[in-house]
């Protein structure tokens, strides 16, 4: 379910979250959209936060632009805390050309079958991931999240949920969408703790470029953490481009907190 608030001083728009609804144990809130207009937003704050107490809402969350300070400022003078930076790797697939040709991996589609293990793979692999890096939350929420998240998109109406191998070994999934814009969005993605550092990210990321291309995409698009190095320096090297990065923060209710 979608909310608006729209007054002189403030804009707000925000969504339930049904999904971290069922890992969290208590009811999710994010907010869309969030602006600041002349004058004084806390009262009409308030009515916002009426509403999520009374929801008994214990987990907040909040993306903003990385410009807007003010925003930020206020949500941190609201209870919110500031989690992590999120960047946004693009790349034509027409640059695809300039790559050098490396020894292939397979991708195909997930099977039933494949489930268990990738449900391990999500549960053990995003450590730099706001779940995980905000305190307040208990370790398990975010493993939990990860491995629903990719059970779900097995039969998820749009999403696709893609198998890398190499031979019968499983060496990442993805979780991708194709859009209407011709843009191949990749949700989530992961390499097998057991196939890390073994050079297996670059040629898993190769594949799925291919797979995108092969599937009538323009571009690709994901996101990623900042304190992901790794993998930030691994899209940069395959050419991506890095849009305007985004803030996000966190509200939790005191007795949410573990």
């Amino acid at each position: 379910m979608n909310y608006r608030l729209s007054t002189e001083a403030l804009q707000l728009c925000w969504s339930e979250a049904p999904w971290d609804e069922v890992v969290c144990g208590f009811p999710v809130f994010q907010i869309t959209d969030m602006r600041l207009h002349a004058g004084t937003p806390s009262a009409d704050f308030e009515a916002f936060e009426v509403q999520r107490d009374h929801r008994g809402v214990g987990l907040v969350s909040c993306r903003l632009a990385h410009e807007h300070m003010r925003e930020s400022m206020f949500l941190e003078s609201r209870g919110f805390r500031f989690i992590e930076m999120v960047y946004r790797p693009e790349i034509e697939l027409a640059r695809l050309a300039d790559l050098p040709v490396e020894q292939p991996l397979l991708v195909r589609a997930a099977t039933a079958q494949d489930l268990p293990e990738l449900c391990e793979i999500a549960g053990s692999s995003f450590r730099n991931e706001r779940f995980r890096m905000d305190p307040r939350l208990a370790p398990e929420i975010s493993d939990q999240r990860y491995r629903n998240w990719v059970s779900s998109s097995l039969n998820h109406p749009r999403q696709r949920l893609r198998v890398v191998c190499d031979g019968d070994l499983r060496i990442a999934f993805f979780v991708i969408e194709l859009l209407d814009d011709g843009t191949c969005y990749w949700h989530l993605n992961a390499v097998a703790p057991a196939a890390q550092g073994r050079g297996y990210g670059r040629r898993a990321w190769l594949a799925m470029l291919a797979e995108a291309t092969a599937m009538g995409a323009q571009r690709v698009q994901s996101s990623i953490v900042a304190r992901n190095v790794r993998v930030i320096n691994l899209y940069a090297g395959l050419g991506f481009r890095f849009s305007e990065p985004t803030m996000t923060f966190h509200w939790v209710r005191t007795d949410a907190a573990q």
